[in-house]
């Protein structure tokens, strides 16, 4: 399957990490003209005033809208959606939004909105208990499910470490592919998530279940500075993504992750968006080349 944008090396990165770092994935022009277009939208909603950081009062605000600007119809680049189908597979996305190739123009809104402030302020910076999840609360999960896609990742600002940027769980898509295997019939999220939560050793401690708590800079040591070999083989490792605005970071839809404290003094800005499929992850092709990259990294993790 020829690739457009990502090389061999982010493929590769892709099926063991279940994560791709796409720079300048739309332009940081565009993405800053975006960011001033929420700061509106912050003032107007929130009362918070760009300009005076003493209206800045909430750790959290989060903006429940989609927006269409003219800002964002730009960040519909070739690009973008050219490394999205290098690794769901070209013509396999249920759209393809790249603004003036769309047909119809019928470009979608943007959100939505977690506009990190200053969560985590007076605390030590730690790798949070809460909040570790795989996204998809809109359908019942299988793991050929075709609802997500991918989970983009999209930065309207630059993220620099302890920045706020989403934390990641290296390897756990191959962790969650092989749980979605023991449900035949589908789970919802939810049951899913607290399933696996309590079952498997290294999310038990993740999520504070184990009942040995661990300091903030000990879980700092043990999520983030050594892998976690699983009884399957698999390496768990906690990391933190960072970026600059315009670049999108293309998850697996099995990916672990949570949100992190924001101890830069920056406000960071990013939204999520999916890349649904037209029809289920096929894992039993019979051209072997016709396998995507996203059913590669599920094969791999279930055909043992």
């Amino acid at each position: 399957m020829p690739m457009r944008v990502l090389t061999a090396e982010q493929i590769e990165q892709f099926i063991d990490k279940g994560y791709v770092h796409i720079k300048g994935a739309f332009p940081r022009e565009a993405a800053l003209e975006a960011q001033s277009f929420l700061w509106g939208k912050l003032e107007e909603k929130a009362g918070v005033v760009r300009e005076d950081p003493s209206t800045w009062r909430e750790p959290m605000v989060n903006i429940r809208e989609n927006y269409r600007h003219a800002a964002f119809d730009v960040c519909n680049t070739a690009l973008f959606a050219d490394a999205v189908e290098d690794l769901t597979g070209a013509g396999r996305t249920i759209h393809r939004f790249v603004a003036g190739e769309t047909e119809g123009g019928k470009l979608p809104g943007w959100g939505w909105w977690p506009v990190n402030f200053f969560v985590g302020k007076g605390e030590p910076w730690s790798v949070p208990t809460n909040g570790w999840h795989w996204d998809g609360i809109h359908f019942r999960h299988y793991v050929d499910s075709p609802e997500q896609g991918l989970l983009c990742l999209c930065l309207f600002s630059d993220i620099a470490p302890h920045g706020g940027g989403t934390l990641v769980v290296e390897g756990s898509h191959k962790t969650v592919a092989r749980h979605l295997t023991r449900y035949p019939e589908g789970v919802e999220l939810g049951d899913g998530i607290r399933a696996l939560h309590a079952e498997h050793p290294y999310f038990a401690k993740l999520t504070g279940r184990d009942g040995e708590p661990l300091s903030a800079e000990e879980r700092n040591a043990y999520f983030m500075e050594r892998d976690y070999i699983d009884e399957d083989g698999t390496r768990l490792r906690v990391a933190e993504t960072t970026g600059e605005a315009g670049d999108v970071i293309l998850c697996h839809p099995f990916l672990v992750h949570a949100a992190s404290p924001n101890h830069s003094g920056k406000v960071r800005f990013m939204c999520n968006r999916t890349s649904p499929l037209k029809e289920r992850l096929s894992l039993q092709r019979e051209e072997a080349d016709g396998y995507s990259p996203l059913e590669r990294s599920i094969r791999a993790s279930v055909y043992r």
